[in-house]
């Protein structure tokens, strides 16, 4: 009698199929937008560097008008938040939603990559006029006025597959709560990047409404667009490798709605005290405050997912990157609220506080969670396995103690900076002995950006080499297990 296989067997191998040619559908565009995203992101931590070496011996290289701190500070944030941070963003989100919704990308494979092209030439052109002096002095808009509606097209020829796949889906379990973020976000960015580029761009007279814009528009794109990614990835990682569902549904959407109304409404408290109605500083006050609440709900429910397997962490380097970017998150909702709160923002304005703000949301956040994100995705569309356990680890704590460093100096820096511009006994003092004050502050960024920017050397070359399919040939995932380790366990 012939037997007829096992029906969950066979569920499982139609399953990996399916998945499996839902990779090869989406794998062009998604290496595609991490590899460029890497080369950004190597160039904006050695800029990094620069601006902060600048910034303490400002004759460094002094012959060179091109490499002045005003020059390399925009060019550096700008080849992180556009170079790197979009694309990367763009690639898990193609590739996030692709899975969970079970649709393959079909058709407008070519549209992507021409897409991914004119987003790249378009920053290339960017930053070098940038670099050139022609900067718009608007802060994360200093590109030409003529880049904004390209990059917005290329944008949204993402953001529409990504949106299609979610309105097709057709699993039957429905939605993980990384897909509303995700699809949060495409919503959002277009939104925000529209809004402030018209308004800045295109309405004269704005005078310091226009300060105001800039930095909701600033705020803005970290809190609807970088975190939604960020908190997107642990939610989709975090089960997938633990194996356990999320732990609580109502804490996930409760979290989700609440950074959806909250975040739109902060950012212009950075001007307290300033030529801006009362009321809008202080909305942006307390909505940097309120923000708490997301973040303490998203933490909780991924403390209680991740419950129990919390041993993972030292062997899986998904979980590990993304892990720990979680552990970023409740910290950038710390300083914003410092920047934010009457009583300590009022100290802190104009100072190396708010840098540490965006770097610890861009990069101790956002990023970390991505590449735990890009260690996952990457073998399951090359093929093959990252060839060397200590790059991984070595990105990973150079990363770490890189961002401690610059998020902890900054936030010192501003803390003093605050304190000696508002000690009255300093009526009379120089304005420069206040940055000499911070300049050991300063040192340290530079230090840490380099330690940075060598991990991201090796984050790069180990990326080339898995995208040319020179990767390990093995069926088993990459561990972080050390080498006395030799049972330790599996994930899939």
């Amino acid at each position: 009698m012939q037997t007829t296989p096992d029906t969950s067997e066979t569920d499982l191998k139609a399953d990996n199929l399916r998945r499996a040619a839902i990779d090869k559908s989406v794998k062009a565009p998604v290496l595609f937008l991490f590899t460029n995203g890497a080369f950004w992101l190597m160039l904006s931590t050695i800029l990094g560097v620069l601006a902060a070496i600048k910034l303490v011996e400002p004759s460094f290289l002094d012959g060179c008008p091109y490499i002045s701190y005003g020059r390399l500070q925009p060019a550096h944030i700008n080849a992180l938040v556009y170079g790197w941070g979009v694309q990367a963003a763009l690639g898990v989100m193609l590739w996030i939603m692709a899975r969970r919704s079970g649709q393959e990308l079909k058709s407008g494979k070519s549209l992507l990559i021409t897409a991914g092209v004119f987003w790249n030439i378009t920053i290339t052109v960017g930053i070098l006029a940038v670099l050139m002096g022609k900067s718009t002095s608007i802060e994360w808009l200093e590109m030409p006025e003529f880049t904004w509606p390209i990059l917005l097209v290329c944008f949204l020829c993402y953001a529409w597959p990504i949106a299609r796949m979610f309105g097709r889906a057709i699993r039957p379990e429905g939605f993980m709560v990384s897909t509303w973020y995700i699809l949060g976000a495409c919503f959002w960015f277009p939104w925000i990047f529209i809004t402030a580029n018209v308004a800045l761009h295109c309405l004269p007279g704005l005078g310091a409404l226009g300060a105001g814009i800039d930095a909701w528009y600033i705020h803005a794109v970290i809190l609807l667009f970088f975190v939604p990614v960020g908190v997107g990835c642990a939610y989709y990682f975090i089960p997938k490798i633990t194996g356990q569902p999320i732990a609580s549904a109502q804490l996930a959407s409760a979290g989700f709605w609440t950074l959806a109304i909250l975040g739109g409404w902060t950012g212009m408290q950075k001007y307290m005290g300033g030529p801006l109605p009362a009321w809008m500083t202080a909305i942006g006050a307390a909505t940097g405050v309120l923000l708490l609440i997301p973040v303490g709900l998203v933490g909780l429910n991924h403390h209680l997912t991740a419950l129990g397997k919390h041993s993972a962490v030292a062997t899986s380097p998904t979980l590990r990157f993304v892990f720990f970017g979680a552990l970023f998150y409740p910290v950038s909702g710390l300083v914003l609220a410092m920047n934010s709160a009457f009583w300590t923002g009022s100290g802190l304005q104009f100072t190396q506080s708010w840098y540490s703000f965006q770097v610890v949301s861009l990069y101790g956040f956002f990023s970390m969670s991505v590449f735990g994100a890009i260690y996952y995705i990457v073998p399951r569309l090359s093929g093959c396995e990252w060839l060397s356990v200590r790059l991984i680890r070595n990105h990973f704590w150079f990363s770490v103690y890189g961002i401690s460093t610059i998020v902890i100096m900054s936030l010192v820096a501003g803390w003093q900076q605050g304190a000696d511009m508002n000690n009255p006994e300093h009526w009379d003092q120089n304005f420069m002995n206040h940055v000499l004050n911070s300049r050991p502050y300063v040192v340290s960024r530079a230090v840490a950006w380099a330690l940075i920017s060598f991990s991201n050397l090796m984050f790069l070359l180990h990326l080339l080499l898995m995208v040319v399919g020179l990767g390990r040939r093995s069926s088993a995932p990459t561990l972080l297990y050390s080498h006395h380790d030799e049972h330790a366990p599996a994930h899939a």
